[in-house]
Protein backbone atom coordinates (compact mmCIF):
# COMPACT_ATOMS: atom_id res chain seq x y z
CA UNK A 1 0.00 0.00 0.00
CA UNK A 2 1.03 3.30 -0.76
CA UNK A 3 1.99 5.95 1.70
CA UNK A 4 -0.81 9.03 1.45
CA UNK A 5 -3.25 6.66 -0.84
CA UNK A 6 -6.42 7.70 -0.06
CA UNK A 7 -8.15 5.18 -2.74
CA UNK A 8 -7.75 2.41 0.21
CA UNK A 9 -10.68 4.69 2.07
CA UNK A 10 -12.45 5.39 -1.04
CA UNK A 11 -12.45 1.70 -2.24
CA UNK A 12 -13.98 1.00 1.66
CA UNK A 13 -16.22 3.54 1.24
CA UNK A 14 -17.59 2.36 -2.01
CA UNK A 15 -18.22 -0.83 -0.88
CA UNK A 16 -20.22 0.62 1.42
CA UNK A 17 -22.08 3.01 -0.86
CA UNK A 18 -22.90 0.36 -3.60
CA UNK A 19 -23.79 -3.15 -1.73
CA UNK A 20 -27.09 -2.31 -1.05
CA UNK A 21 -27.87 -2.12 -4.67
CA UNK A 22 -25.27 -4.97 -6.44
CA UNK A 23 -25.89 -7.54 -3.57
CA UNK A 24 -29.69 -6.53 -3.60
CA UNK A 25 -32.81 -8.91 -5.13
CA UNK A 26 -35.02 -7.62 -7.61
CA UNK A 27 -38.34 -9.26 -9.39
CA UNK A 28 -41.39 -7.79 -11.51
CA UNK A 29 -44.73 -8.85 -9.68
CA UNK A 30 -45.07 -12.26 -7.24
CA UNK A 31 -47.17 -15.16 -7.96
CA UNK A 32 -46.43 -19.18 -7.82
CA UNK A 33 -44.49 -20.81 -10.72
CA UNK A 34 -42.25 -23.61 -11.35
CA UNK A 35 -38.40 -22.93 -10.10
CA UNK A 36 -37.26 -21.59 -13.22
CA UNK A 37 -39.82 -19.39 -13.52
CA UNK A 38 -39.27 -18.00 -9.88
CA UNK A 39 -35.56 -17.50 -10.67
CA UNK A 40 -36.70 -15.25 -13.40
CA UNK A 41 -38.88 -13.40 -11.26
CA UNK A 42 -36.43 -12.92 -8.62
CA UNK A 43 -33.30 -12.39 -11.32
CA UNK A 44 -35.20 -9.89 -14.16
CA UNK A 45 -37.39 -7.18 -13.78
CA UNK A 46 -37.71 -4.06 -11.74
CA UNK A 47 -38.40 -4.31 -8.07
CA UNK A 48 -37.93 -1.56 -5.15
CA UNK A 49 -35.16 -2.06 -2.45
CA UNK A 50 -34.91 1.64 -0.89
CA UNK A 51 -33.65 0.34 2.61
CA UNK A 52 -33.30 -2.57 5.13
CA UNK A 53 -30.62 -4.53 7.06
CA UNK A 54 -27.92 -5.91 5.25
CA UNK A 55 -25.94 -9.10 6.17
CA UNK A 56 -23.27 -10.68 4.08
CA UNK A 57 -20.51 -13.07 4.93
CA UNK A 58 -17.88 -15.88 3.15
CA UNK A 59 -16.20 -18.11 5.31
CA UNK A 60 -13.14 -20.02 3.76
CA UNK A 61 -12.97 -23.57 5.96
CA UNK A 62 -9.31 -25.29 5.24
CA UNK A 63 -10.28 -29.23 5.08
CA UNK A 64 -6.86 -30.51 5.37
CA UNK A 65 -3.75 -30.31 7.05
CA UNK A 66 -3.40 -26.17 7.84
CA UNK A 67 -1.09 -24.12 9.70
CA UNK A 68 -3.89 -22.00 9.59
CA UNK A 69 -5.90 -20.92 13.02
CA UNK A 70 -9.42 -21.60 12.17
CA UNK A 71 -10.79 -20.25 9.16
CA UNK A 72 -11.03 -17.11 7.05
CA UNK A 73 -13.80 -15.33 7.34
CA UNK A 74 -15.36 -11.95 6.14
CA UNK A 75 -18.62 -10.18 7.21
CA UNK A 76 -19.98 -7.13 6.10
CA UNK A 77 -23.57 -5.87 6.74
CA UNK A 78 -25.60 -3.04 8.47
CA UNK A 79 -28.87 -0.79 7.79
CA UNK A 80 -29.33 1.16 4.39
CA UNK A 81 -31.35 3.76 3.43
CA UNK A 82 -31.53 5.15 -0.25
CA UNK A 83 -31.54 9.05 -0.71
CA UNK A 84 -32.93 8.36 -4.53
CA UNK A 85 -31.58 7.11 -8.08
CA UNK A 86 -27.72 8.36 -8.72
CA UNK A 87 -27.55 9.26 -5.41
CA UNK A 88 -25.20 7.54 -2.45
CA UNK A 89 -26.94 5.97 0.11
CA UNK A 90 -27.08 6.28 3.57
CA UNK A 91 -25.09 3.04 5.47
CA UNK A 92 -23.63 2.33 9.01
CA UNK A 93 -21.87 -1.17 7.51
CA UNK A 94 -19.91 -3.01 9.74
CA UNK A 95 -16.52 -4.85 8.08
CA UNK A 96 -14.83 -7.59 10.27
CA UNK A 97 -12.37 -9.79 8.91
CA UNK A 98 -10.93 -13.29 10.51
CA UNK A 99 -7.66 -14.59 9.81
CA UNK A 100 -4.69 -16.28 11.40
CA UNK A 101 -6.67 -16.64 14.66
CA UNK A 102 -7.06 -12.53 14.85
CA UNK A 103 -10.08 -10.83 14.25
CA UNK A 104 -10.37 -6.87 13.11
CA UNK A 105 -13.65 -4.83 12.23
CA UNK A 106 -13.94 -1.76 10.38
CA UNK A 107 -16.61 0.72 10.63
CA UNK A 108 -17.85 2.40 7.56
CA UNK A 109 -20.47 5.27 7.64
CA UNK A 110 -22.11 7.20 4.75
CA UNK A 111 -24.82 10.12 5.28
CA UNK A 112 -25.59 10.83 1.34
CA UNK A 113 -23.18 14.10 1.56
CA UNK A 114 -20.16 12.91 3.45
CA UNK A 115 -18.05 9.01 4.40
CA UNK A 116 -16.82 8.55 7.49
CA UNK A 117 -14.49 4.96 8.64
CA UNK A 118 -14.22 3.60 12.26
CA UNK A 119 -11.54 2.13 13.68
CA UNK A 120 -10.82 1.02 16.94
CA UNK A 121 -13.10 2.94 18.33
CA UNK A 122 -11.98 6.30 16.52
CA UNK A 123 -13.85 7.86 13.75
CA UNK A 124 -12.39 9.37 10.46
CA UNK A 125 -13.46 11.66 7.80
CA UNK A 126 -12.53 10.50 3.87
CA UNK A 127 -12.06 13.00 1.98
CA UNK A 128 -14.54 14.66 0.33
CA UNK A 129 -12.94 14.94 -2.92
CA UNK A 130 -12.81 11.02 -2.53
CA UNK A 131 -16.32 10.90 -1.57
CA UNK A 132 -17.39 13.01 -4.22
CA UNK A 133 -15.81 10.29 -6.53
CA UNK A 134 -17.60 7.50 -5.28
CA UNK A 135 -20.73 9.28 -5.80
CA UNK A 136 -20.21 9.79 -9.61
CA UNK A 137 -19.17 6.36 -9.93
CA UNK A 138 -22.74 5.60 -8.18
CA UNK A 139 -24.44 7.96 -10.51
CA UNK A 140 -23.04 6.12 -13.42
CA UNK A 141 -23.94 2.44 -12.47
CA UNK A 142 -27.56 3.72 -10.95
CA UNK A 143 -28.30 5.57 -14.05
CA UNK A 144 -31.02 4.10 -16.73
CA UNK A 145 -34.16 1.78 -15.14
CA UNK A 146 -34.68 2.04 -11.13
CA UNK A 147 -33.78 -1.58 -10.89
CA UNK A 148 -31.24 -4.07 -9.09
CA UNK A 149 -31.47 -6.31 -11.72
CA UNK A 150 -30.27 -3.27 -14.40
CA UNK A 151 -27.67 -2.73 -12.13
CA UNK A 152 -26.89 -6.42 -11.85
CA UNK A 153 -27.09 -6.90 -15.74
CA UNK A 154 -24.73 -3.21 -16.63
CA UNK A 155 -21.80 -5.45 -14.43
CA UNK A 156 -22.18 -8.55 -16.13
CA UNK A 157 -23.56 -10.64 -13.64
CA UNK A 158 -26.91 -13.23 -14.86
CA UNK A 159 -27.52 -15.88 -12.35
CA UNK A 160 -29.92 -17.35 -15.14
CA UNK A 161 -26.90 -17.78 -16.85
CA UNK A 162 -25.02 -20.40 -14.73
CA UNK A 163 -27.87 -21.78 -12.35
CA UNK A 164 -29.16 -25.11 -13.26
CA UNK A 165 -31.64 -27.86 -12.20
CA UNK A 166 -33.21 -25.51 -9.89
CA UNK A 167 -36.28 -27.19 -7.48
CA UNK A 168 -38.51 -25.92 -5.13
CA UNK A 169 -37.26 -27.05 -1.66
CA UNK A 170 -40.70 -24.99 -0.39
CA UNK A 171 -42.11 -22.54 1.60
CA UNK A 172 -40.42 -20.75 4.97
CA UNK A 173 -40.63 -17.83 6.72
CA UNK A 174 -37.32 -15.65 6.70
CA UNK A 175 -37.31 -12.40 8.78
CA UNK A 176 -40.85 -12.79 9.41
CA UNK A 177 -41.70 -12.56 5.31
CA UNK A 178 -42.99 -15.82 4.10
CA UNK A 179 -40.47 -17.05 1.20
CA UNK A 180 -40.40 -19.21 -1.24
CA UNK A 181 -37.09 -21.64 -1.03
CA UNK A 182 -35.53 -23.22 -4.20
CA UNK A 183 -32.25 -25.06 -4.33
CA UNK A 184 -30.13 -25.06 -7.64
CA UNK A 185 -26.82 -26.39 -9.20
CA UNK A 186 -23.80 -24.10 -10.46
CA UNK A 187 -22.07 -24.27 -13.96
CA UNK A 188 -19.05 -22.94 -12.26
CA UNK A 189 -17.40 -22.40 -16.09
CA UNK A 190 -19.89 -19.45 -16.44
CA UNK A 191 -20.09 -17.93 -13.39
CA UNK A 192 -16.16 -17.20 -13.74
CA UNK A 193 -17.13 -15.82 -17.37
CA UNK A 194 -19.52 -13.44 -15.36
CA UNK A 195 -16.82 -12.64 -12.85
CA UNK A 196 -14.36 -11.58 -15.83
CA UNK A 197 -17.18 -9.56 -17.65
CA UNK A 198 -17.65 -7.94 -14.33
CA UNK A 199 -14.39 -6.57 -13.81
CA UNK A 200 -14.18 -5.36 -17.54
CA UNK A 201 -17.55 -3.58 -17.12
CA UNK A 202 -16.81 -1.77 -13.35
CA UNK A 203 -14.02 -0.43 -15.25
CA UNK A 204 -15.14 0.83 -17.90
CA UNK A 205 -18.20 2.36 -15.64
CA UNK A 206 -15.84 4.38 -14.31
CA UNK A 207 -16.18 2.95 -10.75
CA UNK A 208 -13.70 3.91 -8.76
CA UNK A 209 -10.90 1.73 -7.70
CA UNK A 210 -11.68 -0.55 -10.58
CA UNK A 211 -8.30 -0.28 -12.73
CA UNK A 212 -6.64 -1.84 -9.57
CA UNK A 213 -8.69 -5.27 -10.04
CA UNK A 214 -7.34 -8.08 -12.26
CA UNK A 215 -7.82 -8.20 -15.79
CA UNK A 216 -9.90 -11.39 -14.61
CA UNK A 217 -9.14 -15.43 -15.55
CA UNK A 218 -8.19 -16.68 -18.72
CA UNK A 219 -10.05 -19.44 -20.64
CA UNK A 220 -6.91 -21.76 -19.58
CA UNK A 221 -7.49 -21.00 -15.96
CA UNK A 222 -11.46 -20.32 -15.95
CA UNK A 223 -11.70 -24.36 -16.76
CA UNK A 224 -8.63 -25.68 -14.81
CA UNK A 225 -10.59 -23.86 -11.88
CA UNK A 226 -13.82 -25.17 -13.26
CA UNK A 227 -12.87 -28.90 -12.68
CA UNK A 228 -11.63 -28.27 -9.00
CA UNK A 229 -14.80 -27.11 -7.54
CA UNK A 230 -16.83 -30.24 -6.10
CA UNK A 231 -20.71 -29.82 -4.82
CA UNK A 232 -21.38 -26.10 -6.20
CA UNK A 233 -24.67 -25.85 -4.68
CA UNK A 234 -27.11 -22.42 -4.51
CA UNK A 235 -30.17 -22.21 -2.39
CA UNK A 236 -32.38 -19.07 -2.78
CA UNK A 237 -34.78 -17.88 -0.27
CA UNK A 238 -37.26 -15.08 -2.64
CA UNK A 239 -40.41 -13.18 -1.25
CA UNK A 240 -43.59 -15.90 -2.01
CA UNK A 241 -45.53 -12.05 -2.61
CA UNK A 242 -42.83 -9.97 -4.11
CA UNK A 243 -39.90 -12.30 -5.67
CA UNK A 244 -37.19 -10.29 -3.83
CA UNK A 245 -34.28 -11.99 -2.19
CA UNK A 246 -34.61 -12.56 1.38
CA UNK A 247 -31.54 -14.78 1.80
CA UNK A 248 -29.09 -16.68 0.06
CA UNK A 249 -26.27 -19.44 0.24
CA UNK A 250 -23.51 -20.91 -2.26
CA UNK A 251 -21.53 -23.67 -1.08
CA UNK A 252 -18.91 -25.33 -2.46
CA UNK A 253 -15.25 -27.09 -2.28
CA UNK A 254 -12.46 -26.39 -3.92
CA UNK A 255 -9.24 -28.16 -4.29
CA UNK A 256 -6.20 -26.10 -4.01
CA UNK A 257 -2.47 -26.69 -5.75
CA UNK A 258 0.93 -24.80 -5.50
CA UNK A 259 2.08 -22.65 -2.80
CA UNK A 260 -1.15 -21.74 -1.41
CA UNK A 261 -2.19 -25.66 -0.56
CA UNK A 262 0.17 -25.49 2.13
CA UNK A 263 -1.89 -22.78 3.75
CA UNK A 264 -5.27 -23.96 2.89
CA UNK A 265 -4.13 -27.67 3.81
CA UNK A 266 -4.97 -28.95 -0.34
CA UNK A 267 -8.88 -28.60 0.08
CA UNK A 268 -11.09 -25.55 0.76
CA UNK A 269 -14.71 -24.87 1.63
CA UNK A 270 -16.15 -22.09 0.72
CA UNK A 271 -19.51 -20.58 1.95
CA UNK A 272 -21.26 -17.34 1.18
CA UNK A 273 -24.47 -16.20 3.23
CA UNK A 274 -26.44 -12.86 2.50
CA UNK A 275 -30.04 -11.91 4.05
CA UNK A 276 -31.84 -9.18 4.20
CA UNK A 277 -33.98 -8.10 6.79
CA UNK A 278 -36.23 -4.94 7.67
CA UNK A 279 -36.41 -4.48 3.55
CA UNK A 280 -37.95 -1.08 2.73
CA UNK A 281 -38.46 0.16 6.46
CA UNK A 282 -37.04 3.61 7.11
CA UNK A 283 -33.29 3.15 9.15
CA UNK A 284 -31.90 6.33 10.46
CA UNK A 285 -28.08 7.18 10.04
CA UNK A 286 -26.22 9.98 11.28
CA UNK A 287 -22.49 10.86 11.35
CA UNK A 288 -20.50 10.68 14.18
CA UNK A 289 -19.71 13.69 16.33
CA UNK A 290 -16.01 13.51 16.65
CA UNK A 291 -13.94 12.92 14.12
CA UNK A 292 -10.27 12.65 13.16
CA UNK A 293 -8.02 13.49 10.32
CA UNK A 294 -7.88 10.33 7.34
CA UNK A 295 -3.97 10.52 7.48
CA UNK A 296 -4.29 9.04 10.82
CA UNK A 297 -6.60 6.19 9.54
CA UNK A 298 -4.10 5.41 6.89
CA UNK A 299 -0.88 5.02 9.34
CA UNK A 300 -2.87 2.53 11.12
CA UNK A 301 -4.21 0.40 8.12
CA UNK A 302 -0.96 0.59 6.63
CA UNK A 303 0.80 -0.99 10.17
CA UNK A 304 -2.38 -3.33 10.26
CA UNK A 305 -1.87 -4.55 6.87
CA UNK A 306 1.82 -5.25 7.27
CA UNK A 307 1.04 -7.52 10.16
CA UNK A 308 -1.16 -9.22 8.18
CA UNK A 309 1.46 -9.88 5.28
CA UNK A 310 3.91 -11.04 7.90
CA UNK A 311 1.39 -13.36 9.52
CA UNK A 312 0.70 -14.95 5.86
CA UNK A 313 4.78 -15.10 5.45
CA UNK A 314 5.28 -16.62 8.26
CA UNK A 315 2.45 -19.64 7.77
CA UNK A 316 3.96 -19.89 4.33
CA UNK A 317 7.57 -20.50 6.00
CA UNK A 318 9.00 -16.82 4.76
CA UNK A 319 7.83 -17.60 0.78
CA UNK A 320 5.53 -14.21 0.88
CA UNK A 321 5.53 -11.10 3.35
CA UNK A 322 5.74 -7.08 3.12
CA UNK A 323 8.61 -7.61 0.72
CA UNK A 324 6.39 -9.40 -1.90
CA UNK A 325 6.03 -7.96 -5.25
CA UNK A 326 2.59 -5.87 -4.97
CA UNK A 327 1.67 -8.23 -8.69
CA UNK A 328 1.77 -11.42 -7.15
CA UNK A 329 -1.70 -11.61 -5.84
CA UNK A 330 -3.21 -10.48 -9.90
CA UNK A 331 -0.85 -13.03 -11.48
CA UNK A 332 -1.75 -15.81 -8.97
CA UNK A 333 -5.27 -15.57 -10.28
CA UNK A 334 -3.99 -17.63 -13.83
CA UNK A 335 -1.64 -19.71 -11.48
CA UNK A 336 -4.31 -21.10 -9.29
Amino acid sequence: MKHGNTRVGAKVALLAGMAAILLAGCGSSGGSGDAAGILKQTFTGSHRVSSGTLSFSVSLQPLGSSPLKGPLGLSFGGPFQSLGAGKLPQSNFSLDITALGRSVSLGILSTGRAGYVNFQGISYSLPQAEYQKLESSFSSLASGPGSSSGVLSKLGIQPLRWLNNPTVVGTESVGGTQTTHIRAGINVAALLHDFNTFLERASSLGISGASSFPHGLSQATITRVAGEIQNPSFNLWTGSADRTIRRLQVRLTASIHGQLSALLGGSLGIALNLQYSNLNQPQTITAPTSVAPFTQFEAKLRSLVSGIQGGLGGALGGSSGPGSSGSSSSSTLNKY
